[in-house]
């Protein structure tokens, strides 16, 4: 248990440091007075424009793993789903030296559904490896516009038919009770992200941009993969990061890039913190008169 608590520990130091040392040459690399002009000054309109789109995100994204769930005969009612998804975004992003988002859905399903564990850690495996799937596809379609021309361009969009082979493959060896999934996932996670990439369209229009969206697309999914990797403290300064360094090769603004990844945190946070009403009444976890 000692040993348990000081990987905790050690896990906790490490993202902080990480997380300083992003956010230390992020401020070195950027105007504050004018990164903090363009958040102050953001369109009202078009920040709650990206709330809603991005919300609507979060709703399918839930969902996509109760498919996954499912498929192991682990029955949530899909509100319940979303009480607990967003109780696990609200750990992952408020509490990540602790438990985490994913550890608690585990402990949940195991505590009070007697659930497989094994089943629940790959189905909430599953459902990020199909997240990122989703959003190569997407990413591999915007290098077409890049401004940024390098040899593969046009050519990245005829490897998702083969990445698409190859997940299915990777499922039929090794988890074949998930293939049945995998049509349907697959295309919720080319939503979801689209959708990301919407809201995040709208924090771009209320920062005042517009014309040069491309690039600005393509690195906002970028650091998407980036954010993904829990290396920083709920994901805080690595989008950021990658902004300062990839705008020294697209065609963008830093301060406005940056802007971006800050803003679309506080879209998550703001989604995120309404999971803390069930962290104070998690008796409502427990409530099945929803429809499944």
């Amino acid at each position: 248990m000692e040993k348990k608590r000081l990987k905790k520990i050690f896990n906790f130091i490490f993202k902080l440091v990480v997380t300083v040392l992003a956010i230390y040459i992020v401020v070195r690399k950027i105007d504050m007075s004018e990164l903090w002009l363009n958040i102050k000054t953001v369109n009202l309109f078009y920040f709650l424009l990206a709330l809603i789109v991005l919300g609507g995100s979060k709703i399918i994204e839930a969902y996509r793993l109760n498919v996954f769930f499912r498929a192991k005969k682990i029955i949530l009612y899909h509100i319940q789903n979303l009480k607990l998804y967003l109780l696990g975004m609200f750990y992952n992003l408020f509490l990540p030296g602790g438990i985490g988002g994913d550890g608690y859905k585990v402990y949940w399903l195991k505590k009070n559904q007697d659930a497989n564990l094994k089943s629940i850690i790959w189905a909430s495996i599953l459902n990020r490896v199909s997240g990122l799937f989703g959003l190569l596809i997407l990413i591999s379609i915007s290098t077409i516009f890049l401004s940024y021309d390098f040899k593969y361009n046009n050519f990245l969009v005829f490897l998702i038919p083969l990445g698409y082979l190859v997940y299915f493959f990777f499922l039929k060896l090794f988890f074949k009770d998930y293939i049945s999934t995998l049509p349907k996932t697959t295309i919720q996670s080319v939503i979801i992200q689209f959708l990301q990439l919407v809201s995040a369209h709208f924090l771009l229009l209320g920062l005042g941009l517009q014309s040069g969206f491309n690039d600005y697309w393509f690195l906002f999914l970028i650091s998407g993969i980036i954010f993904a990797i829990p290396v920083t403290l709920g994901g805080f300064g690595s989008r950021e990061l990658v902004f300062v360094y990839a705008s020294q090769f697209l065609e963008v603004d830093v301060n406005i890039a940056v802007a971006l990844g800050l803003l679309t945190y506080v879209l998550r946070a703001i989604l995120s913190f309404s999971g803390v009403y069930f962290l104070i009444f998690p008796h409502k976890l427990n409530d099945n008169n929803s429809a499944s």
